[in-house]
């Protein structure tokens, strides 16, 4: 489970939102990840007045759904890249080529769980272009 919090520009102040991931580890220093979640975000003031005036939703929810790598760089640090589609639960927000290549350290805090904290780069290619964000995230991390 992973708590995120994004910067942007582009009209949105601030998103939130949370994430699952599962590993699959292929080797001693590389896992296969999948990942899913949910990413809420919140329009600027001068947006979202505007918005306000046509009825329109000033903040809008996104789906991703994502695949990739993580190899470890050290026992507790990583880089991992991901790739996939994110695709938008308002009306009208269509879907996304999503990237995003990361570095994340994490801390043992038990027998299989860890204190996780990563920071990415994500892009988003849509037909009406590209928007990209920094993400941070915290996570916990646990075996099954």
């Amino acid at each position: 489970m992973a708590y995120q919090q994004v910067i942007r520009s582009n009209g949105y102040s601030i998103g939130f939102g949370g994430s699952g991931k599962a590993e699959f580890p292929l080797s001693k220093s590389f896992n296969l990840t999948l990942t899913t979640g949910y990413i809420n975000y919140y329009t600027k003031d001068g947006f979202k007045d505007a918005l306000e005036r046509i009825n329109y939703k000033t903040y809008f929810g996104y789906i991703p759904v994502k695949s990739g790598g993580k190899l470890f760089l050290s026992e507790s640090f990583y880089a991992d890249a991901e790739i996939g589609v994110l695709f938008g639960t308002n009306n009208n927000s269509g879907n996304s080529f999503i990237y995003a290549p990361g570095l994340s350290v994490s801390f043992p805090v038990s027998d299989n769980h860890d204190i996780d904290f990563g920071a990415r780069y994500e892009g988003w290619s849509q037909s009406g272009g590209n928007i990209g964000q920094v993400a941070f995230r915290i996570a916990y991390k646990f075996g099954l």
